[in-house]
């Protein structure tokens, strides 16, 4: 069995045709849904892009993997900033186990000019630090054609401190492609290779519709401004709702317009109609090369974006629309199609899921379950508590470096009911069924103690599973 793993970089879990979404085209994605697994209630470990990723390779939340916040240039060897090189990852594993491994796009995981973790195959840019050169923005220069993917660019539109937005005019500008291109490549080798037993796993990491979003204008023309809907909660007053909500960074600032805001969501909408087109060519080479049948093919986001609701764009809260992402699973010869999984299911379910269905042995150290089995009997897996955590917005977007502030949040989904465990503010209580917009915050409701507190209980004992770390303070009911 071959292993094709497809992440985008903020995309929402509603934002598809396969969810339901009435204007965003993707016919390719909708097509894998149908030929495989639906995971309509899937839960990123963490709600930022580092932390998130590592998680989603290592089958362990961020307490455990150490990979606090995001990575940046200079920062290895800063605690929390960075994966360990020891921390085990579904890379490790599967090369161990005889895979030729490759990895393209973004690693935003530490030294990312650097093959590791069992990656072999490597063309990895962004976050590479002056001394390296990127090659993405070699690719460019070689090329002749303008790099839109830089802060001063006269092409970028930003609406306050909203999603940054344009358009390309060339297909060589655009990042999704160039990764997909390389993708290809890779696809290439192995179909020309003398040794067709070796079993491939290709991590393909693709940053859209992550912002910068540059967008081909072609994608842009299906997604008129003023069709465009403006978000419910878009002038949420968040009535009850803990303070650091109102001033975050996150919050869109400035007298913002509905136009405005419209112009952000098409280009987004765009950009996740092209990153569709992106992947088709994937799955079609796939195809012609005779792959396609014995290749399990995953799509998955990394975490998701708010695009307006309750008054933020980016991530980074724990509202739905930035923990729930899409997830897709398709495997011809070892998983019935057509399957849609409305149990909850986390991030750190996947490697654990993947290894199991390889018929590679599970680590014992690790958060998530396998859901192997119940992908091959067409099932929906026993429900489970679902959590994420993530360090403050002071740690995330200021670089404070108290360790404290990388450690500030934990959320549980189980049942009907969110639970968001602030450590320097007031906490979140949703009742998702009677509440979906998760307006009204039951946290400060006496007849709620009861409830929140075994919901401590049940993040103290998810905490300590693989070690606290720093979330030891979730380990007492004062925290």
């Amino acid at each position: 069995m071959n292993i094709l793993l497809v992440m985008t970089d903020q995309m929402r879990f509603d934002t598809a045709g396969f969810a339901g979404h009435p204007l965003v085209a993707t016919p390719r994605l909708d097509q894998l849904a149908a030929e495989g697994a639906c995971f309509e209630a899937a839960y990123c470990p963490s709600p930022v892009c580092s932390p998130a990723r590592a998680s989603w390779l290592t089958g362990l939340y961020p307490h455990a993997t150490l990979q606090l916040r995001n990575y940046g240039p200079g920062r290895v060897g800063q605690y929390g900033a960075y994966l360990p090189p020891a921390t085990v990852t579904i890379g490790d594993l599967l090369a161990d186990a005889g895979y030729r491994a490759g990895m393209v796009g973004c690693w935003h995981l530490g030294d990312d000019h650097a093959p590791q973790h069992g990656f072999s195959w490597w063309h990895a840019y962004r976050y590479l630090g002056p001394e390296y050169e990127d090659p993405l923005f070699a690719y460019f220069d070689m090329c002749g054609v303008e790099n839109l993917y830089v802060k001063d660019s006269l092409r970028i539109t930003q609406h306050f401190n909203t999603l940054e937005f344009g358009t390309i005019d060339d297909p060589r500008q655009q990042r999704t492609t160039w990764t997909v291109d390389r993708a290809l490549e890779f696809l290439d080798e192995e179909e020309a290779s003398d040794d067709q037993e070796q079993p491939f796993f290709l991590f393909v990491s693709i940053k859209d519709p992550h912002p910068i979003m540059m967008v081909p204008s072609e994608a842009l023309a299906r997604y008129p401004v003023d069709a465009m809907p403006i978000p419910d909660t878009l002038r949420d007053e968040l009535s009850g709702k803990p303070e650091f909500h109102r001033n975050g960074p996150a919050r869109i600032k400035g007298p913002i317009t509905d136009r405005q805001i419209q112009e952000m969501i098409a280009h987004y909408y765009a950009l996740i109609t092209h990153v569709d087109a992106q992947v088709g060519r994937i799955l079609d080479q796939l195809a012609a090369s005779g792959l396609a049948e014995d290749t399990l093919v995953v799509f998955t986001s990394d975490h998701g974006e708010l695009l307006g609701d309750h008054g933020f764009t980016e991530k980074v809260l724990m509202y739905e629309q930035s923990v729930r992402v899409p997830l897709l699973v398709r495997w011809p010869n070892g998983i019935p199609g057509g399957q849609r999984v409305s149990a909850p299911v986390s991030g750190v379910d996947l490697v654990p899921t993947l290894l199991d269905l390889a018929g590679i042995a599970v680590p014992e150290r690790i958060d998530g379950r396998s859901l192997a089995g119940d992908l091959r009997a067409d099932r929906e897996p026993d429900p489970k508590a679902v959590f994420a955590e993530i360090a403050s917005a002071r740690a995330v977007w200021q670089g404070d470096d108290d360790p404290e502030q990388l450690a500030a949040h934990v959320m549980i989904r189980d049942g009907n009911y969110k639970y968001v465990w602030n450590r320097f503010d007031i906490d979140e209580l949703y009742e998702l069924p009677t509440d979906p917009g998760e307006i009204v915050n039951r946290a400060q409701r006496p007849e709620e103690g009861t409830r929140i507190v075994g919901f401590r209980r049940q993040i103290a004992a998810m905490v300590t599973k693989t070690g606290p770390g720093p979330y030891a303070w979730c380990t007492s009911q004062d925290g």
